[in-house]
């Protein structure tokens, strides 16, 4: 087939890939300027986007491998372009400037980035399934990963996890051809996959059990073949036999000068993402080993009575959907059923991997499971395809109806929760309505207890464009800032004695926030608690903002879902948020001395 005849023949599920993108982008990008110009998720606020503007200043090493630095330099480049209006070269001490006064665009950029890599994903999936089987599972593949409310969700945040769509589907792909065509090419595809994963996450480098189980099997199967006499297929061999040992003849030379590039290419791809973590190795593993004992010692304060393998299995319920997990668990059975065994191994090593590792760590999130994603939706495309096929009632004409019908249907939950929420984050945060009402009704360098639940920035005095006032603060931190210098999670210092201490101190101001005391409530922390009673018996709520819609009644607090939007009943972004005046205080303004707030037994800052 001529070129011309071939873009002819893709031009139709290319036009829907594009229809598909531009609403995905739409979802992902309007209203990314939510909170803005705070940033209230952590993680973002923390880990990427402030490093891609420090490194403005001349040093490339962003001094963080908590995460890996690929998302971080794509940001860096972008803000280079960006503020240099097309010349990623000069002085930017003026971005380094702008971020420490009104970070807002410099957010947007990140936010649009996120989602921009994560159309590129969509993109890469549907060219895998479309080689593995047909356009029409690249298609439905696509739609599962382009509108699953988690990927949605990760796209709209300037955070790294969506970078690992592109590189784990492209690793799945080369795995399969491993085990069934052989070749040097695809083991360098895989090892430059993997380490691309490796550059976005870590714990995305699982996915190279696919290529070397690829390996492995193959490996078997000549084992085998030599055994009982066997003829095995040509390496090269155009599509798989449905015994799904197909390719298994790789000369064993070929295998083991494969596994070497392999693991050249996988060093050298994640090398170029992250070059200091070898060239600022201590650091680096420093960093590192904090990270893993965080993960897998002591349980996240108020995820103590989780069970991690419900978690992530509950969470593809909502953040992948029902009926794309149905399909995907179906399409594994058919594919097992079509004697594409092999294929169902290499797609489902990964995900089954990674759920493992995670479900046996002591904190729980379910977008540290979103590097799984490529392989149920590319097990969830062909699921739906094949039933098609298998409804002897329609024919060749109607199965793209067909197909384009079931891709709707699976995809509609999905759907309906990313317009949902995308609405939800057009209103104001609860956080900027509550920060608006204080600073209308008390004075400046106000006395008060802010549930740790927003960024330093809250706190200072701004002017009407969103530049702050030198050596000038809205409300003093006090309190929390000595709790958060001692490293002691907030809900753990909490306790009765804790409101004695802020009447003594002047702080008769107390703002909770349901994102924080939700963590003492699912944590049963009876000091906590205690304190909560106490506070509301001795004192007068003088505030009150809800995130959630007139009558639709507060969630219960949980790690994902408080902070995504999915229910139906938010309304606006933020927590539930109430500020109260405590009785028989006199309230105190100004900075206070350092160490006010520290906890009892964590010793004085």
């Amino acid at each position: 087939m001529s070129r011309p005849d071939r873009l002819r023949a893709e031009a139709p599920a290319l036009a829907l890939l594009l229809l598909m993108l531009a609403v995905g982008l739409f979802l992902r990008i309007h209203n990314n300027d939510y909170g803005l110009p705070f940033v209230y998720y952590a993680d973002e606020g923390s880990h990427f986007t402030n490093r891609a503007v420090g490194m403005l200043g001349g040093d490339a090493n962003p001094h963080y491998f908590q995460n890996p630095s690929a998302f971080t330099y794509i940001v860096h480049v972008a803000l280079r372009f960006y503020f240099g209006h097309g010349w990623p070269f000069g002085d930017f001490q003026h971005v380094i400037d702008a971020y420490g006064e009104v970070p807002t665009r410099i957010y947007e950029i990140g936010r649009t980035m996120a989602a921009l890599v994560c159309a590129v994903g969509i993109v890469g999936i549907y060219f895998v399934g479309r080689a593995l089987w047909s356009r029409a599972v690249g298609l439905v593949s696509a739609a599962v990963l382009c509108f699953a409310f988690l990927i949605v969700a990760y796209s709209r945040i300037a955070v790294t996890d969506v970078g690992t769509l592109l590189p784990v589907a492209l690793a799945l792909w080369c795995a399969v051809r491993i085990h069934e065509r052989g070749g040097l090419r695809w083991y360098a595809g895989a090892g430059a996959a993997v380490g691309l994963a490796v550059g976005f996450k870590y714990t995305a480098g699982l996915v190279v059990l696919s290529p070397l189980l690829a390996v492995a099997l193959g490996w078997h199967a000549r084992r085998e073949a030599n055994r009982t006499g066997a003829r095995l297929p040509p390496a090269d061999a155009a599509s798989p036999p449905r015994s799904g040992l197909a390719g298994v003849g790789t000369p064993g030379r070929e295998a083991l000068l494969g596994l070497g590039l392999m693991l050249v290419l996988a060093v050298a791809v994640f090398f170029v993402t992250t070059p200091y973590f070898f060239l600022d190795l201590s650091t680096a593993e420093h960093q590192l080993r904090h990270q893993a004992d965080l993960a897998g010692g002591l349980s996240k304060y108020g995820q103590e009575h989780d069970n991690g393998f419900l978690y992530y299995a509950w969470s593809l319920t909502w953040g992948l959907g029902w009926l794309p997990l149905a399909a995907a668990l179906g399409g594994l059975v058919l594919m097992v059923r079509d004697g594409q065994r092999a294929r169902a191994v290499l797609l489902a090593i990964f995900p089954l991997a990674m759920y493992l590792y995670l479900a046996t760590q002591q904190r729980y999130f379910g977008r540290w499971f979103l590097p799984a994603y490529p392989a149920f939706a590319l097990l969830a495309g062909f699921g739906a395809v094949r039933a098609i096929a298998l409804v002897r009632r329609i024919g060749p004409r109607l199965a793209p109806a067909a197909i384009a019908v079931l891709a709707g249907v699976l995809v509609w939950q999905a759907v309906a929760a990313d317009f949902r929420s995308m609405a939800v984050l057009g209103h104001t945060d609860t956080r900027q309505v509550a920060r608006d009402w204080l600073e209308e009704h008390q004075r400046q360098s106000l006395r008060i207890v802010i549930e740790p639940g927003v960024p330093a920035r809250y706190y200072w005095k701004l002017r009407s464009n969103g530049t702050h006032v030198p050596r000038r603060k809205q409300f003093v931190r006090g309190f929390i800032r000595d709790i958060s210098e001692t490293r002691i999670e907030y809900g753990r210092t909490l306790s009765p004695a804790v409101i004695d201490r802020y009447r003594k101190s002047g702080f008769c101001l107390v703002m909770t926030m349901s994102l924080i005391r939700g963590r003492s409530v699912n944590a049963r922390n009876p000091k906590a608690l205690a304190y909560y009673d106490r506070l509301e018996r001795e004192s007068k709520k003088i505030f009150s903002v809800s995130p959630f819609r007139f009558n639709a009644g507060e969630d219960k607090f949980n790690f994902d879902l408080s902070y995504n939007y999915y229910s139906p009943a938010y309304l606006r972004p933020g927590p539930q948020i109430d500020v109260y005046r405590l009785d028989g205080c006199t309230q105190g303004y100004g900075q206070v001395e350092q160490g006010v707030g520290t906890p009892e037994g964590a010793g004085t800052s």
